[in-house]
């Protein structure tokens, strides 16, 4: 008979522990940062954000005009309140923060924050989520059969929702790809810490499910984690110099 070796398994067997979780095995997270936000961190003169979400909306046969009088509302009102160089600085919600967009093998896309995003950077507690933004209020969102008929139509830059924490910040949370509204999330109503303890989980914001046939274009318009990363490593480097 061969030898025992005594011991638990744990401690006789060499196992692999690191199993990747259910989001990364899938989903892939891109990033999305508002275009007035890389114009200073990049110190670059910005394309006209109009333009540019306006022509990728037209290419979209599914998008309404609603979508681009929302959005054309969303960048007058930051163009109002920002300058080159310079921080946002209004009483309106912060639209800075860095989103993140977990796409699912079925091209569904989870909106949640980014690890960067001032919220999960600096630990901030949250003490509301509101899906109302402007004249659009998210929780009334009506989807019904495959196509998501009636569902609200969201660009770039639309508000997903407003993120308010206890020491009285609040930011306007931007979709980061344009597709119909399949839900929000409206557990957050009662538990918005989820958005901090869980935000690759319970704590998403919403469900946009994107134009299937148009995922490349989608995906053009944001960041891989590879790209998202150099680019703050980057910023950071500048910050110090």
């Amino acid at each position: 008979m061969g030898s025992f070796v005594e011991g638990s398994i744990e401690e006789t067997v060499m196992l692999d522990l690191k199993y990747p979780s259910v989001s990364e095995r899938y989903f892939t997270k891109y990033y999305f940062i508002p275009k007035e936000r890389k114009r200073i961190e990049n110190c670059n003169i910005l394309i006209n954000d109009e333009d540019q979400d306006s022509s990728a909306e037209n290419s979209n046969n599914e998008t309404d005009s609603n979508v681009i009088i929302e959005e054309k509302g969303l960048h007058r009102h930051q163009s109002g309140s920002l300058k080159l160089g310079e921080e946002q600085v209004s009483s309106s919600p912060d639209s800075s923060g860095h989103t993140c967009v977990m796409v699912h093998t079925n091209k569904l896309c989870l909106i949640t924050l980014s690890h960067h995003h001032p919220v999960l950077a600096e630990k901030k507690e949250i003490t509301e989520v509101s899906y109302s933004v402007g004249k659009f209020n998210r929780l009334e969102n009506q989807v019904s059969g495959k196509g998501k008929r009636g569902a609200q139509l969201m660009g770039l830059q639309s508000s997903v929702c407003i993120i308010t924490c206890s020491d009285g910040t609040r930011y306007n949370i931007l979709a980061g790809v344009q597709g119909k509204l399949v839900e929000v999330n409206e557990r957050l109503l009662t538990q918005p810490q989820l958005v901090s303890s869980h935000p690759n989980a319970e704590g998403y914001l919403a469900v946009i499910l994107p134009p299937l046939r148009n995922g490349d274009f989608m995906r053009s318009k944001l960041l891989t984690e590879d790209q998202y990363e150099q680019l703050n490593v980057q910023h950071l480097k500048d910050k110090v110099n």
